[in-house]
This record gives C-alpha cells, structure tokens and sequence, in this order.
C-alpha cells in the first residue's frame, strides 16, 4: 500500500476520540463499526443494503477503487441532505469520511494533527518585576 493514500485522521472511536492512519478502505470500515455501535457483527450482518458504503462495509476482498470512491461521495451526499456545497463545508472533522469526500484528498486535517512550526516558549528571566 502506498503510504501518500494514508491519511493521520482524528476519528470517534468506542472510548472517545483517537488518531489514526486511514485509507479510503479503512475509512469506510471505521464510519460503519461508528454506525454500528462499534460491533463488528453487527457490520457483517448490516441490513442497510441501499446505503451506499454497503458492498465496502467490511473491507475485505477485491475492490474497485473508482467505484469504492464513488460510494463514498454518494454517501456524504446523502448525509448532507443531497447539497453538494455542505458536503464541501461538512463540520464533522472526526468523521473517518472527512478527508476524503471531494474527489481529492483532503489533506488540511492532517496538517492540524502534524503542526510543523516549533511551539514557542516564554522567556525565563532571574529577576521578574510583578
């Protein structure tokens, strides 16, 4: 797997929030256990057979990838009621969906988790007049 596809994401999990590497695969994965209540059975055994992650809910096996794409677009679609300028401004960046619902990927997340500019610390001086 090609490490430019992986993204540093800051999902919801079972015990709160954690970050985590993801693929598109791994992403839809992680937004079905979210919609499940994390039981993985409960993914398996999935009855929402129109949602449109449905046939990639268990990320196994051969998988088309323009299709997998595709599913996912039409799925924040329908979570943004079919408005395609929300999906753009979606706020639930702990969604595992995020980064990758534009056509791009989208990786302004990412630089949020990794800031690359060196924190800056006060200056100590001996004798602090108050």
């Amino acid at each position: 797997m090609a490490r430019g596809k992986l993204m540093r994401v800051k999902i919801h999990s079972k015990t709160g929030t954690r970050i985590k590497n993801l693929n598109r695969r791994q992403a839809i994965r992680e937004r079905c256990l979210n919609c499940s209540g994390w039981e993985v059975s409960q993914v398996t055994k999935c009855e929402f057979i129109d949602c449109p992650l449905w046939n990639y809910r268990t990320a196994a096996g051969k998988q088309n990838p323009k299709a997998r794409a595709k599913a996912l677009s039409q799925y924040c679609l329908w979570c943004c009621a079919g408005q395609r300028a929300e999906v753009l401004k979606c706020p639930d960046t702990l969604c595992p969906l995020w980064a990758f619902r534009k056509t791009a990927i989208d990786r302004s997340i990412e630089a949020l988790l990794n800031p690359e500019t060196p924190r800056i610390e006060p200056r100590q001086t001996a004798n602090m007049a108050f």
